[in-house]
């Protein structure tokens, strides 16, 4: 993970005003200490942090660059359970909410799942709830749905079906940062 933020950082700052998407969908936990969010590489480990790579690391590192916009779409929940629902850290035994990292620059954070919920999957479709519905919208719409619409589309499509397919609420949520506040109707992907 480091390598490729190193990369992208790279050329963000050689290439002016040019955009960046950046797509993760895997676990998140949040560290025990404090509250602070951590994605998990296939080779980290959920009890050991420091083996993890810091949201704030990644928000941070990009919005230090000369992209015009930055738009992260986070399909993963970042209480320490796995998509199934399940502990990723058995001693911990109860999902518990990650502090929300503050976003820098002109950045949007599309997440799959809010507060304590789970970011769950859609085995019928082969993805997760979140990243389907996303894929979704982006085909039927050739991505010139703006920011807002896919927003409120990929909320409203996965409440919806979350409950049916699992039983469970799951309520994706967006952060923007203070700079793009009054941009999200305007952007397109």
């Amino acid at each position: 993970i480091s390598g490729g933020v190193d990369w992208l950082k790279y050329a963000l700052n050689n290439f002016e005003g040019c955009k960046a998407i950046v797509y993760y969908c895997g676990h998140g936990i949040p560290d025990e200490k404090t509250g602070d969010a951590y994605i998990i590489p296939v080779d980290g480990k959920g009890t050991n942090t420091t083996t993890c790579y810091s949201l704030n690391t990644l928000y941070t590192t990009l919005a230090n660059t000369k992209a015009s916009n930055i738009t992260y779409f986070m399909d993963a929940c970042f209480t320490g359970a796995n998509k199934e629902g399940s502990m990723l850290v058995a001693a911990r035994g109860v999902a518990r909410e990650a502090k929300k990292e503050v976003l820098a620059g002109k950045a949007v954070v599309f997440s799959a799942s809010s507060g304590d919920e789970t970011a769950m999957t859609y085995p019928e479709k082969g993805h997760g709830l979140f990243t389907y519905f996303l894929l979704k919208k982006l085909q039927e719409t050739k991505g010139e749905a703006s920011l807002e619409e896919l927003a409120t589309y990929i909320k409203e499509q996965v409440e919806k079906c979350s409950v049916i397919e699992n039983g469970k609420l799951q309520t994706p949520s967006i952060q923007l940062s203070p700079e793009f506040q009054n941009s999200i109707k305007d952007i397109t992907l």
